[in-house]
């Protein structure tokens, strides 16, 4: 009978279990796919004790999982409901036998165990405060939580504290942390008959969100379609960067470039993950790469070696999707890529090809110029110098070849019934004296002479004490420009030359051209330099007036200049234009003053150009004169004060008187030049020491206003003179 009560019983039990038992083996299958997914790499235990609150259905049940560590729990509780707190609370709704299931899994994935056991429920007629509670993670936002009281009866009370000051009174609510960090959160469930209350709490752990922003933007490199320039919108180290780029290409940088091939769409996908794995993000788009439709228009062309009037050109661009059409600047025209073409005259010839894509996606022109010549393409020159190999001995002369175009051979004749195939030889010379040395140089091609031309010079080898080098020219206005050309009259042999305008950079050509971008007093200096005795260096400077500063106008820019009788540097400048002027000296040494009459000391000796420029203040004439000056501390103003004693008339009609104070017999030059700087007159005396006095014939001059020079061994001044009739 016993027995039969015990077989019963199980029985009875067994019966009531089966459909919860249904649940929570479904339940634990899920845990257990889930577990399964989980790389365990540590050992942890799952284990929990469980109170029965006396008089109630009410169970207190409390993990004591090992090792103590950060989990997350999943509670079934063998009547259908779960819990994921760590320490839940639950009230059943009937007496009964349950089977309550704990399954932990490490916060990290490390690893996962399920603790199960039997749990007895007797029946309960007393008033259930059940304040037990669950709560959800906003997946937007970590911060944000969502609690949901599992009584759900209007007759009872709630009342929600979340452990950063804030509260609810609502069943299920939801509450925005400001911080990450620990939690103690309470629920406090009161029947409104005052029958029972109950509070549960539980610590939560509250993790700001670990942001993987995959977000990114590109740019087109304005110079290739097909290559972009990818941008990662998260700039930060801590996070690790994967793109791909649809064509196979990948990238592990931040900001990154790509070329494409082709033309197309392609998938771009960013991968942005934390080093820490914390999370991760991939963002794809669709990107369109369209490669630009070039017409490139260049080309270029080459001189037949055999006829200079003959050109070969070439388009650059070879491809037959395009048109080529070609003009040659004379009438005639192709539209093969690589034509070639002979001109009738040599000249100047604008030379066009048009490109254009036989699709007429695009079109291109481009336009040069050509200068075809006749004339023979190479020109023979050289240098001569004293050979550095050899000391100064100078018997020895080096020749440096410096012809222009293309040059194959070389012959020099040196003047003594020698010769040389060398381009840069060294000859010596038994004898000093004058030589002429001539080079001729060829360019051959395929056994035909191209080009052969031919240059002889003269200069002499031998001592110091023999070789001059004497720097010389003139000048002459080209048109109504400001552009001068200048002549050089140097002596000595073999000399390089160097002009300078202004202070400028220096050029080397043995005649110049220069033109002067604004009107005004201009310095003109030329060195030569003997290459085979360097010591022999000189330097001839003359100042040029271009048009403008000299102009009809009642404004007359003289003045005089007096020596202190103390100090043989300081002197006193006196415009005789007035003081209803405005008058501005330029001492030359880079001081100025705005006083009509002045005095000014100087610091060294040396030559300056002093300059007056005079402005009337009522109908706004200007002029200016300026004088060579010469300072010596022992004799004061060595030019002005000394060398012209007197220009007189001025104005001028038939004749203009010149006194002069040589300290030396030496060469004066006179000339007077109009205000286009063409020389209209010139004179030269041989004039003795001291006083002289020259009487100039101006009776042929126009009316008008001009520039007297006068150029005495190395001391040059030039003075405004006015013509009247």
């Amino acid at each position: 009978m016993l027995r039969n009560f015990a077989i019963d019983t199980w029985q009875f039990k067994l019966t009531h279990m089966k459909k919860h038992l249904q649940a929570t083996l479904l339940f634990l299958g899920t845990l257990f796919i889930f577990a399964a997914s989980v790389n365990a790499q540590t050992t942890c235990t799952a284990n929990y004790t469980k109170a029965i609150l006396s008089g109630t259905q009410t169970v207190n049940f409390t993990s004591t999982s090992t090792p103590v560590g950060n989990y997350f729990y999943f509670w079934n509780f063998g009547d259908g409901t779960t819990s994921n707190l760590a320490n839940p609370s639950k009230v059943y709704a009937n007496g009964g036998h349950y089977l309550v299931c704990l399954t932990i899994v490490k916060t990290d994935s490390t690893c996962t165990s399920t603790k199960c056991d039997s749990l007895i429920i007797a029946g309960n007629t007393t008033p259930t405060c059940n304040a037990n509670w669950s709560k959800q993670v906003d997946p937007n936002n970590s911060l944000k939580n969502y609690f949901i009281a599992t009584l759900n009866d209007t007759s009872f009370r709630y009342f929600w504290t979340f452990g950063d000051g804030g509260v609810s009174d609502a069943k299920t609510t939801f509450h925005t942390y400001a911080h990450s960090g620990r939690y103690k959160v309470c629920l406090k469930v009161t029947k409104k008959d005052s029958t029972c209350t109950q509070t549960i709490c539980d610590s939560i752990t509250i993790t700001a969100p670990a942001t993987c922003n995959a977000n990114w933007t590109k740019q087109v490199d304005p110079n290739n379609s097909l290559k972009n320039y990818f941008i990662a919108t998260l700039n930060d180290t801590s996070f690790r960067y994967y793109w791909t780029f649809g064509d196979g290409g990948v990238s592990d940088a931040k900001t990154t470039f790509h070329t494409y091939l082709h033309s197309g769409r392609y998938k771009v996908c960013l991968k942005v993950t934390k080093k820490d794995s914390t999370c991760t993000q991939t963002v794809c788009d669709s990107i369109t790469i369209t490669a630009l439709v070039t017409c490139n228009a260049n080309w270029t062309k080459q001189i037949d070696p055999l006829n200079t009037l003959k050109n070969y050109f070439t388009a650059t661009l070879n491809d037959t999707n395009y048109r080529y059409n070609w003009t040659f600047g004379d009438g005639s025209s192709s539209d093969n890529r690589t034509p070639n073409h002979t001109y009738p005259h040599s000249g100047k010839y604008k030379v066009c090809l048009k490109v254009t894509k036989k699709d007429s996606t695009c079109t291109q022109t481009i336009c040069d110029s050509i200068n075809v010549e006749t004339a023979s393409p190479c020109a023979a020159n050289f240098n001569v110098f004293k050979s550095d190999s050899v000391g100064s001995n100078p018997h020895y002369i080096r020749f440096a070849n410096t012809s222009t175009g293309t040059t194959t051979r070389c012959i020099y004749t040196f003047g003594d019934g020698t010769s040389s195939d060398n381009c840069n030889p060294v000859h010596y010379y038994s004898t000093l004296g004058s030589h002429t040395a001539c080079l001729t140089i060829y360019n051959i091609h395929n056994s035909d002479t191209l080009c052969k031309s031919t240059i002889c010079k003269t200069f002499t080898n031998a001592t110091s004490s023999s070789i001059s080098c004497i720097a010389n020219f003139s000048y002459e206005r080209i048109g109504t420009t400001n552009n001068y050309r200048f002549v050089n009259h140097s002596t000595g042999s073999p000399l390089v030359y160097t002009w300078v305008f202004d202070g400028g950079p220096g050029t080397h050509t043995t005649n110049a051209e220069h033109n002067f971008s604004s009107p005004g007093l201009h310095s003109i200096c030329l060195t030569v330099k003997n290459t085979i005795d360097t010591t022999c260096q000189n330097t001839y400077c003359v100042g040029l007036m271009t048009t403008g500063l000299i102009t009809q106008s009642s404004c007359v820019a003289e003045y005089d200049i007096q020596t202190s009788q103390t100090d043989p540097n300081t002197f006193a400048f006196i415009s005789l234009a007035g003081s209803n002027f405005s008058n501005n000296w330029n001492f030359g040494d880079g001081t100025t003053s705005g006083e009509a009459n002045t005095t000014h000391t100087y610091l060294k000796e040396g030559s300056y150009y002093v300059c007056l420029s005079v402005v009337s203040p009522t109908d706004s004439c200007s002029d200016i004169r300026c004088d060579s000056v010469s300072i010596s501390g022992t004799t004061g103003v060595k030019q002005v004060a000394g060398l012209v004693s007197a220009v007189y008339p001025n104005p001028m009609e038939t004749n203009l008187t010149i006194e002069l104070n040589l300290p030396k017999t030496q060469e004066t030059a006179i000339s007077i030049l109009d205000l286009n700087g063409k020389q209209v007159l010139l004179e030269t005396h041989t004039l003795k020491t001291g006083k002289n006095t020259l009487n100039i014939n101006v009776n042929d001059l126009s009316k008008g206003i001009y520039l007297l020079r006068i150029s005495s061994g190395d001391t040059q001044i030039n003075k405004k003179i006015i013509k009247n009739n």
